[in-house]
């Protein structure tokens, strides 16, 4: 991730391919198209670009009032475009509480496979 995120000259940024089937869906909740998935990936963490560049991008992004999903989204704005690095499903980010118990179930399948 390091070597890659230095030598790239937009950083870069763990990712995992899409498995699931994706569907677009229409303004009231219906099924619009299925997305091709192939080249498709979930962004995970870390997120990793030079400091400048991404201060430049963040600052830009805000004073233009411009979405912004997470670090590499910015730099997307701003014309970049960050390398990706296989990472793995497990790298999840806990954001809901939810989150916690399937965390503890791939740490503790961690820990017995050590």
């Amino acid at each position: 991730m390091i070597e890659a995120a230095t030598s790239h000259s937009h950083g870069a940024i763990l990712a995992a391919p899409v498995r699931d089937t994706m569907k677009r869906a229409t303004s009231d909740g219906n099924i619009d198209h299925t997305v091709c998935r192939e080249a498709l990936w979930h962004a995970l963490t870390p997120q990793m670009f030079h400091r400048e560049q991404l201060l430049s991008a963040l600052t830009t992004a805000l004073e233009k009032s411009l979405a912004v999903t997470d670090e590499a989204s910015a730099i997307e704005l701003a014309g970049g475009a960050p390398k990706l690095v296989a990472g793995h499903a497990d790298n999840i980010k806990v954001t809901q509480p939810e989150d916690l118990a399937l965390a503890a179930f791939f740490l503790s399948q961690r820990a017995e496979n050590e």
